[in-house]
């Protein structure tokens, strides 16, 4: 099976699971989700503002392309982009951790496997961010075509196919988040950057968090 072959046909098959699995979701909700007052440990806050500057980046070269090569014509523009996402990547990645291990440690297995899945693309991202210079600009160049030909069901995968190894792992991975996701459940997914309760380990919590329980 080709490279061409291969990512052509993994996004279409992880959108097929990830639906079968929401719609599983849904259809067998027995309770509605409760609102969580609990305060927030250091790797929730982490998790939330890296996740949205990584995000951000991403989507925006997705949804506007020729706005972020605009904006990356000035490289003093372009360097402060690149140390921005590589921030907010590296808070990502410790609040993950963080909450790996966490999880871990409290043997829930399961969204302990899927944030280390999580934690493996972050890492793979800040790897190319480091490794592989520039990224918002050359990933206008090979990611976004690819993308947007895969949502135009039109996948060309042929830019990707010779793309770096650590370029694949990362897109592959994303695809795997993509199918798995649904089945992680979504009030503990929601739970895992909260404060645990005063039974449980508060290695994660502030001083302030503490007296406030």
């Amino acid at each position: 099976m080709s490279d061409s072959f291969f990512f052509s046909f993994v996004p279409y098959a992880a959108a097929v699971v990830a639906f079968a699995g929401t719609v599983r979701r849904v259809t067998t909700a027995r309770e509605p989700a409760r609102a969580h007052r609990e305060p927030w440990t250091p790797a929730g806050r982490a998790v939330l503002a890296g996740g949205a500057t990584v995000a951000l980046n991403h989507l925006l070269g997705l949804a506007a392309p020729r706005v972020m090569q605009a904006f990356n014509a000035s490289p003093a523009r372009l360097f402060t982009l690149e140390a921005v996402s590589l921030i907010g990547g590296m808070l990502l990645g410790w609040g993950l951790l963080s909450l790996t291990l966490r999880r871990a440690r409290e043997g829930q297995w399961v969204l302990a496997g899927f944030l280390g899945l999580l934690l493996a693309q972050v890492l793979t991202g800040l790897h190319i961010a480091v490794a592989l210079r520039w990224g918002s600009a050359w990933y206008l160049h090979l990611t976004v075509p690819y993308l947007r030909s895969v949502l135009a069901f039109q996948p060309d995968a042929t830019l990707m196919a010779r793309a770096p190894l650590v370029i694949q792992a990362h897109t592959l991975s994303a695809f795997a988040l993509l199918t798995v996701a649904p089945f992680v459940r979504a009030r503990k997914g929601a739970a895992l950057a909260l404060v645990p309760p005063a039974s449980e380990s508060t290695l994660l919590s502030t001083p302030r968090e503490e007296t406030a329980r």
